[in-house]
């Protein structure tokens, strides 16, 4: 596959009455393109999730990765000293699994509006979160 140019903002996904920042990666060059959520390690979206988001797009995908502990720790991004690991792995004890699959949720249904991004499915996993429902 060949590398496109992209375009990258950083969202709001309004989910149960919180704002949800979403980092977005895109292929510049007009077109329909499927779409891919990425999720952050326990690290939040920091520099290498941005990277690997941007790298997906470059690839003719539109992604997204939302910020899953926004609702513990908003705005919340680190490296990888062993402080930032204990950190990180403390704010994975405090999510719950609902939360999580409703803010994973609301990327999915967020690309799926988007115009660029083509409307045939998203695959075996999609339907299954659908059927979770």
């Amino acid at each position: 596959m060949t590398e496109q140019g992209t375009i990258t903002t950083t969202i709001n996904l309004l989910q149960d009455n919180i704002q949800v920042p979403a980092y977005l990666a895109e292929p510049k060059e007009p077109g329909s393109y499927p779409g891919v959520v990425v999720l952050q390690e326990i690290f939040g979206i920091n520099a290498h999730i941005r990277e690997v988001t941007e790298r997906i797009a470059k690839l003719g995908y539109v992604a997204i990765a939302p910020a899953l502990f926004q609702r513990i720790a908003p705005g919340f991004e680190t490296g990888y000293t062993p402080e930032d690991i204990e950190t990180g792995r403390g704010y994975a004890m405090q999510t719950q699994a609902s939360e999580l699959l409703s803010d994973i949720q609301v990327a999915i249904d967020y690309l799926k509006n988007l115009p660029q991004v083509k409307k045939d499915g998203f695959g075996w996993c999609d339907s299954l979160i659908s059927e979770s429902r």
